[in-house]
C-alpha cells in the first residue's frame, strides 16, 4: 500500500474517534511563538506562570542533563529556566510538556514510558549532531508513536501487541496494515499536522520505520530518522533479554555511520541517556 493511501486511510480512521487536541494554553503559546520567533520574555513568562504544571516542568527540564550541554547550577525559577533552555528552543520544550502530560494520562502506560524513553535518548544523540537540536529530537521522540495511542483506543488489545513488538519494531507496521489498513506512523503524521508541528518532524513520524534510511535525500530528515532509529536500538539493547540482538546491533551500526558518531560518542550516549 502506498504512503498516500495510508495517510488517506488514517484520515478516515481518525474521523471515527475523538481527535486528540492540545489544551488552549498550549495553543496560546504556539500562537505567540508563531507570531514571533523571539516573543517578548515578559509575554512568555506571563503565559507560563498561569500554568503551575508547565512552570514546574520547565524548571525540571532546565535541570535535565540529557537535554543540556552543562549543568553547574540548579535552576529553581522560571526566569532562569527560560534563559537556560533558550528562547529558540522554548516552543518545542513547551509543546513537549503538554504532549508528555497527554501521554501520562493514557491508559496504556507502556506506550507512554516507551515514548518518553526514546525522547530522552534522542535528545542525548542530538547533542552530537550538527543538523538537529536537542529540543527538536526530544519533541520528536515524544510524538513519534502518537498514532499508536489512537489504535489502542480503537482496539483494546493493540497496546499489548504494540509493546510486545517494540524489540522488533519493523514488524509493527506490517501487522497494522493487515489489521487496520493504515499505520501508527501515518496516523501520527496526520495528528502532528493538526497540531501545527513543524513539517520536518511530521515527515519523520511518517517515515521513521523506513528500512532504507540512507535513501532519504534530505539531510535533516535522514538525520532525524537515524536519531529515532538509533534511540530505538539503544533502548532495545538495554531492555532485551537476548544475549545478542543482531537486528538492533545492525541498526545501531547503520545509524552511527549516518550520524557520523565516533565509538566514544556512541558510548557516551548509551551511558548518559
Amino acid at each position: 500500500m502506498s504512503i498516500k493511501d495510508q495517510i488517506s486511510n488514517a484520515q478516515t480512521l481518525l474521523g471515527k474517534v475523538k481527535m486528540p487536541i492540545l489544551p488552549q494554553a498550549a495553543l496560546d503559546l504556539q500562537q505567540l511563538f508563531n507570531h514571533s520567533a523571539m516573543p517578548a520574555p515578559d509575554q512568555v513568562k506571563r503565559l507560563i506562570s498561569m500554568n503551575p504544571l508547565l512552570a514546574g516542568e520547565l524548571v525540571s527540564l532546565a535541570n535535565q542533563p540529557s537535554l543540556l550541554s552543562t549543568i553547574d547550577i540548579t535552576i529553581k525559577d522560571i526566569d532562569s529556566a527560560i534563559y537556560r533552555l533558550g528562547h529558540k528552543k522554548l516552543k518545542n520544550y513547551i509543546l513537549s510538556i503538554y504532549i508528555k502530560k497527554m501521554l501520562d494520562d493514557h491508559k496504556i502506560k507502556g506506550l507512554s514510558y516507551h515514548s518518553q524513553d526514546i525522547a530522552i535518548i534522542a535528545a542525548e544523540i542530538a547533542r552530537f549532531n550538527p543538523f538537529i537540536r536537542s529540543d527538536e529530537a526530544y519533541l520528536l521522540g515524544l510524538v513519534h508513536d502518537i498514532g499508536s495511542f489512537i489504535l489502542s483506543d480503537l482496539d483494546e488489545n493493540y497496546g499489548d501487541t504494540f509493546v510486545g513488538r517494540l524489540l522488533s519494531h519493523h514488524e509493527v507496521e506490517q501487522y497494522e496494515l493487515k489489521h487496520y489498513g493504515t499505520t501508527h506512523s501515518a496516523l501520527g503524521y496526520v495528528i502532528a499536522h493538526s497540531w501545527s508541528i513543524p513539517n520536518y518532524i511530521s515527515q519523520t513520524i511518517l517515515l521513521h520505520h523506513t528500512p532504507h534510511i540512507c535513501s532519504v535525500a534530505n539531510d535533516k530528515l535522514r538525520n532525524l530518522i537515524a536519531i529515532i532509529e538509533l534511540a530505538h536500538a539503544i533502548s532495545t539493547l538495554r531492555n532485551s533479554t537476548k544475549d545478542n540482538d543482531y537486528g538492533a546491533e545492525k541498526i545501531k551500526t547503520e545509524c552511527q555511520i549516518i550520524l557520523g558518531l565516533s565509538d566514544e560518542e556512541l558510548n557516551k550516549i548509551s551511558l548518559l541517556s
